[in-house]
């Protein structure tokens, strides 16, 4: 009887024996299965041809609204795919240029001489050569700040036309675009600027890069048509990789200069003699810029 006993004891523990083997081994080929996925994911990132110098350019974009109660908005995005930058510097419409000898604001030279006007007036006076041009209208404005799901933004008391709120408020596209034109800033152009570098970045710094990356080509198809650019689609095959390599392992990607100078009793902008110094670091006009120049 004790024998008999002692068989029905071990027959349960040999199945649970036998169970725990079978669990074990599952276990283990699930691990192993989960460590060979990030062996693999680790060789593919790993195989990711990163982005060089070459890469890097500088875009200009235009906001020309068809209101003339709004003021236009030039600001230069110095874009660094390999060290995942973007740099922006808002420069005040009303800052003084001279071009082939004759004197303007920004703003004179884009209505006579169109964008290659502004071009050359930024070019001679701020020392930033521009790539490739994008000039929005509001429909294209907001389309970009709906890719870029708007902004928390705390806007600075006394603004006209906004409610004061000294808290961070979600700005939509066309509550940024009211605020970023908005041309009765109390201390006039700079100011506005300068504001419009930083409400940029914030949307940028804030918006989801995977949702940016996964609906890049989708988007360029839709903004290529909206937009008065000099960008072709050859231009976006070409940098789509390095671009989709910033937003992916990149964080915060963006910052911004100020425009610093004074204005003029005549109400001109004028930069500091060393603005161009102090932005060649970044804005250094190059290779790509040559190229473009001479196209």
């Amino acid at each position: 009887m004790a024998k008999s006993k002692k068989g029905h004891v071990a027959i349960p523990f040999l199945l649970a024996f036998l169970l725990g083997i079978v669990c074990i081994g599952g276990i283990a080929m699930y691990l192993f299965n989960r460590l060979s996925a990030k062996d693999d994911t680790r060789a593919s990132i790993s195989n990711v041809v990163k982005p060089t110098e070459s890469d890097n350019m500088t875009l200009l974009f235009v906001l020309d609204e068809p209101s003339d109660a709004s003021s236009l908005t030039f600001l230069a995005a110095r874009v660094l795919p390999e060290e995942k930058k973007i740099i922006l510097i808002s420069l005040p419409s009303n800052m003084l240029a001279i071009v082939d000898g004759r004197q303007g604001t920004l703003t004179d030279f884009y209505k006579t001489s169109g964008i290659q006007g502004a071009m050359s007036a930024i070019q001679n006076e701020a020392g930033i050569y521009a790539d490739r041009y994008i000039i929005l209208n509001t429909e294209s404005f907001q389309k970009i700040c709906n890719i870029f799901a708007g902004v928390n933004y705390q806007i600075p008391l006394g603004t006209q036309g906004f409610a004061d709120n000294p808290e961070e408020q979600y700005l939509g596209p066309a509550q940024i675009e009211k605020l970023i034109t908005n041309p009765f800033f109390k201390d006039g152009e700079s100011e506005r600027s300068a504001l419009v570098s930083d409400v940029i970045c914030e949307m940028i710094n804030q918006t989801d890069y995977d949702r940016i990356v996964a609906s890049m080509d989708s988007n360029f198809r839709t903004l290529i048509n909206m937009m008065n650019t000099d960008i072709s689609s050859i231009d976006y095959s070409n940098e789509k990789s390095a671009l989709k390599y910033m937003y992916t392992y990149g964080s915060r990607l963006c910052t911004y200069r100020l425009a610093t100078g004074s204005t003029s009793d005549d109400g001109m902008f004028v930069l500091d003699g060393d603005f161009q110094e102090s932005i060649s670091d970044y804005f250094s006009r190059t290779e790509s810029a040559n190229q473009s120049a001479g196209e």
